[in-house]
C-alpha cells in the first residue's frame, strides 16, 4: 500500500481495467472516426457492470473535456510528435494521462495501471509507456477550468456577450450535466424554474417519467400544445420532443412527425409509436398550407449548446458549418409559418448558442422570446449551462 492512503480512496478503481480499455477504445473511435461519445459511451459499456459504466463514462468525457491539456501532457512526456504513436496506444495513454492529472490514484498505482493499460493492448509499448507516466507524473497538475473552444466562436460569444459570460460559457460546458427527468403528466416549475423538468438521483426511474435535458423540455412547453390539436414536429428525429408533445395533445390529438431522413424516422417510429411518421424535406413540406395549430420547428444546428454531452462537437464544427446551417434553418423557418393555421403558434429552436443560427435567422421574421426560462436575446429567449444549468438552447415563438 502507498503510505498515507487509504485503500477504499483508490482500490476500487483498480477493479475494472476492462473499463480503461473500453473508455480508451471510445476515444479512439470519437476522434477518429466520427461517433458521438454520450450514444457510444452507453452501447459500448452497456453489458458492463453499474460501476464500470460510471467509470467508462467519467474517463471517456474526462478526456474529451481536457483533450488538449492531456495531448499536451503526452507530448512533454513522449518528446514526440503524436502523430508518430500507434493510435490504440495514445489513446491508452490518453486515459492514463488524464488519471494522473485529474485522477484520485496515488501516483506509482495510477502509473502501474497505465502501463498495464497499455501492455494489454500493445505488449511491445510497456517500455514506452512507463518512461511517458513517469515523466507525465513531474508535471505540474494543471487547474480543470473552461472548455477550450473554437476561435471563433469565443469571438462570437465574447463580442455578443463580453468575455465574462462567455468564458462562464466556457466553464459551465466542461462539466457534467445535471440527470434531468420529465414528468409526462406535466407539473409544477422544477429544475430552473421549467414545468415539469425534476432533477433525479442515480438508479431506476419510475414509468411515469422521461430522461430528457432540462431545456428540451422548456421548449416543448413553449409549443403550448392542448389536448385535441393537430401539431407537426418538423426535424422530428429522434423523438424525444414528438413524445413530448404527444403527451399534450392526448388521445384525441395528432402530432404529425416528419424527417428528411428515412433510417430517422423508422427510429423514431419505433421509440414514439403514437406519432404519424413521414419522411419529408421541411424546406417543401408535403402539408397543405394553414393545416397545423401548432408547429415545432426544432432545426438542425451545429449542436454547440450540448458540450457538456458531446465535448466532441467543437472539434467538428466549423464557421463554414454555421454558415451553411443558418442558411437551411432560414429556409426551413419561412416553410414551418406557412403551415400555421389561423391562430396557431410556431417555436423556432436550436441547440446551440452561436448569433448566426440564432438571433441572426429570427430577426428576418415576426418572431419573440419564448415565455419560458432564461434570458432575453434579441428575438428569442436563450437557455446556457451557465444561465439555468441545461444545454444550450435558443428559443423563439411566432403567432399568426
Amino acid at each position: 500500500m502507498v503510505e498515507g492512503s487509504e485503500p477504499g480512496e483508490w482500490e476500487a478503481e483498480l477493479t475494472a481495467p476492462d473499463a480503461r480499455a473500453i473508455a480508451a477504445e471510445v476515444i479512439g473511435r470519437v476522434l477518429r472516426s466520427g461517433a458521438y461519445s454520450n450514444v457510444l459511451v452507453q452501447k459500448a459499456s452497456s453489458e458492463s457492470s453499474a460501476h464500470d459504466r460510471a467509470r467508462v463514462k467519467a474517463l471517456v468525457f474526462g478526456v474529451l473535456r481536457r483533450l488538449e491539456t492531456v495531448d499536451d501532457a503526452i507530448a512533454t512526456g513522449s518528446r514526440r510528435d503524436l502523430g508518430k504513436f500507434d493510435a490504440d496506444v495514445l489513446d491508452r495513454l490518453r486515459v492514463s494521462t488524464f488519471e494522473l492529472l485529474y485522477g484520485e490514484l496515488p501516483v506509482p498505482i495510477a502509473v502501474s495501471a497505465g502501463v498495464d493499460l497499455v501492455r494489454a493492448g500493445k505488449p511491445k509499448a510497456a517500455g514506452l509507456a512507463n518512461a511517458v507516466l513517469r515523466r507525465v507524473a513531474e508535471l505540474e497538475r494543471p487547474v480543470a477550468d473552461e472548455l477550450v473552444l473554437p476561435g471563433w466562436l469565443v469571438a462570437d460569444l465574447t463580442r455578443e456577450w463580453g468575455e465574462e459570460a462567455a468564458r462562464a460559457f466556457a466553464r459551465s460546458s466542461a462539466t457534467e450535466p445535471e440527470r434531468i427527468v420529465r414528468l409526462r403528466a406535466g407539473g409544477p416549475p422544477g429544475f430552473a424554474g421549467i414545468e415539469g423538468a425534476i432533477q433525479a438521483e442515480p438508479g431506476p426511474l419510475p414509468e411515469d417519467v422521461v430522461v430528457q435535458d432540462a431545456a428540451s423540455i422548456a421548449t416543448g412547453n413553449a409549443v403550448n400544445a392542448e389536448p385535441g390539436m393537430r401539431v407537426l414536429d418538423m426535424a422530428a428525429a429522434p423523438g424525444g420532443k414528438t413524445m413530448h408533445l404527444l403527451d399534450r395533445v392526448g388521445a384525441e390529438g395528432i402530432v404529425v412527425a416528419v424527417d428528411r431522413h428515412q433510417r430517422r424516422v423508422f427510429d423514431g417510429a419505433r421509440r414514439v409509436p403514437g406519432a404519424r411518421w413521414v419522411v419529408g424535406d421541411g424546406t417543401d413540406p408535403p402539408f397543405p398550407q394553414r393545416s397545423f395549430d401548432r408547429v415545432l420547428l426544432d432545426a438542425p444546428c451545429s449542436g454547440l449548446g450540448t458540450l457538456r454531452r458531446r465535448p466532441e462537437i467543437r472539434f467538428r464544427v466549423s464557421e463554414q458549418d454555421v454558415s451553411s446551417l443558418a442558411a437551411l434553418q432560414r429556409r426551413l423557418l419561412e416553410a414551418a409559418i406557412d403551415l400555421l393555421a389561423s391562430g396557431g403558434r410556431l417555436v423556432y429552436s436550436v441547440c446551440t448558442v452561436t448569433p448566426q443560427e440564432t438571433i441572426e435567422v429570427v430577426k428576418d421574421f415576426d418572431l419573440k422570446p419564448a415565455e419560458i426560462p432564461g434570458v432575453i436575446w434579441g428575438g428569442g429567449r436563450l437557455l446556457a449551462p451557465h444561465l439555468t444549468s441545461t444545454d444550450g438552447m435558443f428559443v423563439a415563438v411566432h403567432q399568426t
